[in-house]
């Protein structure tokens, strides 16, 4: 069944977007503008300043074919319809796979039922579609632009946080903590100290991490995530940027950073 399962409308009145700072630890790639406000009217999405986003779908679809630019889904009338996908990709599998081409993204792609954010562009007198986000089993991905439109708000700290919640899930270089019903993926890419040790990277000590142990980090970057985003994706927000240490605290294991 195809269906839209919520619709974003640019409106005419200004959209607070949220300024960011480099996501080096998380995704090497940023949405981010130091400038916090950009009039929804013109949110620009692409290089050619003539084309605007006019609204966002997300769709409950068919993936019926994929090339090297484009992806074609069964629209809401039930016809085909042909979403660009060229630029830049953040993919979450196995792994955070940040700042891709699209010629690599696509082999994380089949034909068949998926969830497709679309924006619906115009320029002059043509209208186009795109493809910002796709879920599709274990796989997730979208353009970085898709994190600035549904970003809620950002913290950061140059001392840092502590947030703390169960080990769900996690990655060749990240892992998912769980509290009162919200995710957050957390970066656990580069080098670390682990207390009695020595120099480990994640994937030495991944396995002594248990899903269902209580975790802590000691973090300085937090994005939070509008709902929307977490309907599609199921992540409420991220984490990055590490200074102070990780902790399982079921299992006393503690990594500092190197």
């Amino acid at each position: 069944m195809i269906y839209s399962m919520n619709t974003l409308r640019i409106k005419k009145q200004d959209l607070k977007i949220v300024a960011i700072v480099s996501v080096m630890a998380i995704m090497a790639i940023m949405l981010a503008t130091s400038s916090a406000y950009a009039s929804s009217a013109d949110l620009n999405v692409t290089a050619k300043r003539s084309e605007i986003v006019k609204s966002l779908d997300v769709l409950e679809t068919k993936i019926v074919s994929i090339n090297n630019s484009s992806i074609t889904i069964v629209g809401e009338d039930g016809g085909e319809v042909s979403l660009s996908a060229i630029g830049k990709w953040i993919i979450i599998s196995k792994e955070i796979i940040p700042a891709t081409n699209w010629t690599d993204a696509m082999n994380y792609v089949s034909e068949g039922e998926a969830t497709v954010v679309m924006g619906m562009m115009t320029g002059g007198n043509e209208t186009h579609y795109i493809c910002l986000g796709l879920k599709q089993g274990d796989v997730m991905m979208f353009k970085p632009i898709l994190l600035k439109i549904y970003a809620a708000h950002y913290k950061h700290t140059k001392t840092y946080m502590g947030p703390r919640g169960e080990l769900v899930d996690k990655g060749k270089n990240y892992m998912i903590l769980e509290r009162d019903g919200r995710k957050v993926i957390a970066s656990t890419r580069g080098k670390w100290i682990k207390a009695g040790g020595g120099e480990v990277t994640w994937s030495d000590v991944a396995d002594e991490f248990h899903v269902g142990d209580t975790v802590r980090l000691f973090c300085h970057n937090i994005l939070v995530m509008r709902k929307e985003f977490s309907d599609i994706f199921g992540i409420d927000a991220f984490i990055w940027g590490y200074s102070g240490a990780i902790i399982d605290l079921t299992s006393g294991v503690a990594l500092s950073r190197a």
